[in-house]
């Protein structure tokens, strides 16, 4: 199908319509994961997304980086693949997340990470290094928050820690975290490793 230059300026017009609501709408924390779009085909196709937000102030707080964005039509939403997001902090290093597939709603509320997802905080003087491991996280930037349902693993300089049934985590700081299901925690105390599992949890506090 060979589009005019009119209906690819509109679909380029709503493709930035769409990343600019999800970028700047706050949203209430969801009451269950949303579900992809993937069904059917989608009515236009965007390659080599690119997109900044900018604070009141005029400064860069998100970037977001894909190869090919797919909008469905209705209610269905968009895809994007391989994105890579970046969370530019004022109090320490940015969190960059990584990720096979994104997708996010028409009204912008929230965006969904598939695949395999891996986010990463690099070390600050008062912090270690951060990453996070996990095959689905639901993002929700405006609040600083995030949560899955799948197995995650959570990596905190020497320290690691795993739980089956997810967790949710407030990366403002201080960083807060819950986690369910069975846990399992490695702490290194004074030179020695402490190996803790944890049943039936939730375990809460910092990662």
């Amino acid at each position: 199908m060979t589009l005019s230059a009119r209906e690819i300026a509109i679909a380029l017009l709503l493709a930035s319509a769409g990343l600019a609501a999800w970028w700047y709408r706050g949203a209430q924390r969801p009451e269950g994961v949303p579900e992809s779009p993937r069904q059917g085909r989608p009515d236009y196709v965007v390659e080599q997304v690119a997109a900044v937000a900018m604070s009141v102030h005029g400064r860069p707080v998100r970037r977001l980086r894909a190869p090919e964005l797919r909008h469905y039509p209705g209610a269905a939403g968009s895809e994007l693949d391989m994105p890579v997001l970046h969370l530019l902090e004022t109090d320490g290093p940015d969190w960059e997340i990584r990720a096979e597939r994104a997708w996010f709603p028409p009204d912008g509320s929230e965006v969904l990470l598939e695949g395999r997802v891996f986010a990463e905080r690099p070390a600050a003087p008062d912090a270690p290094r951060t990453r996070i491991r996990t095959s689905e996280l639901l993002v929700m930037d405006e609040e600083h928050y995030a949560e899955t349902d799948r197995f995650v693993e959570l990596e905190r300089g020497e320290d690691w820690l795993t739980a089956v049934n997810g967790m949710q985590l407030w990366f403002e700081e201080p960083m807060r975290s819950r986690f369910f299901g069975r846990v399992r925690e490695r702490m290194m105390v004074a030179g020695a490793k402490s190996t803790a599992p944890g049943d039936a949890a939730p375990a809460a506090g910092g990662p």
